[in-house]
């Protein structure tokens, strides 16, 4: 093949690579404006027409798939928009009104975390822990009993539960003089990490962790849920952590999806 025709091959492949993304574009953005449209077809006549005026559809669809890009939303679970956009709707519905409960905006981010760590985390943890024949809990520990649930009886693995792993490795690899041992479910994730090393820079990114630990420590997702009242300032930082007004990629969300980026 000579020169000229490696030449007209290349124009040829990129015409049909923009071809190709555009039409992507285009599907994505119609899968998440068809979410968009029908969490706000269930709310009551009066908050909808409210919600029309502003055209929140269209602002929300432009916000996450800009966001996020139409590759890693091609390979997020159908349930992470979901709840994102329930989250956003919510959010936008409450913000009049700062005295309401925002229990329920917290609770939507809360399940699509749940579902990025069971979806990119998780399942292949599980895989790799049966592979390398660790199914038996030994120690009668917590978090090995945990992760015991995880591996054979299709637990999740919780949003506190993955940060403490995470902490104990994080001070194990710098010589922290608190140094928690791990037992073999819990060496057994250090090693997974370790071999999906794209998932570990991600967890460990400086950023990242400080914005994770930052979510814990306020205990949104746990204890201030299980007294049913959230106020709209706990709701409003809980947010600037998880998705920061679809700003800041190295907000939590947005670097969880960012795992899906990558192939096995």
């Amino acid at each position: 093949m000579n020169l000229e025709q490696l030449k007209k091959e290349n124009i040829d492949l990129k015409r049909k690579l923009s071809i190709a993304k555009l039409w992507m574009e285009r599907e994505v953005r119609s899968q998440v404006k068809k979410i968009a449209k029908w969490k706000v077809s269930r709310m009551t006549s009066d908050t909808k027409d409210v919600f029309f005026s502003e055209n929140i559809e269209e602002i929300i669809t432009k916000k996450i798939s800009d966001f996020f890009g139409e590759i890693m939303l091609l390979n997020v679970p159908a349930t992470v928009i979901e709840n994102i956009i329930t989250a956003e709707i919510n959010y936008f519905n409450l913000r009049e009104n700062p005295n309401s409960d925002w229990l329920w905006v917290i609770t939507s981010y809360h399940k699509s975390l749940d579902t990025l760590i069971e979806s990119f985390i998780t399942k292949w943890f599980r895989k790799f822990a049966k592979k390398k024949w660790q199914t038996q809990l030994r120690k009668n520990d917590s978090l090995e009993k945990s992760l015991n649930s995880v591996v054979n009886q299709w637990y999740i693995l919780s949003v506190g539960r993955l940060f403490h792993l995470i902490s104990i490795i994080k001070n194990q690899d710098n010589d922290d003089d608190e140094i928690v041992e791990l037992f073999d479910y819990g060496k057994c994730f250090k090693e997974y990490l370790i071999k999906y090393d794209y998932i570990y820079e991600i967890l460990f990114n400086a950023d990242f962790f400080h914005n994770f630990e930052s979510l814990v420590d306020s205990e949104i997702l746990w204890k201030k849920r299980h007294v049913w009242k959230i106020s709209f300032d706990e709701t409003k930082h809980a947010r600037s952590l998880l998705i920061w007004d679809f700003k800041d990629t190295n907000s939590l969300i947005y670097k969880f999806i960012e795992i899906a980026k990558v192939d096995y």
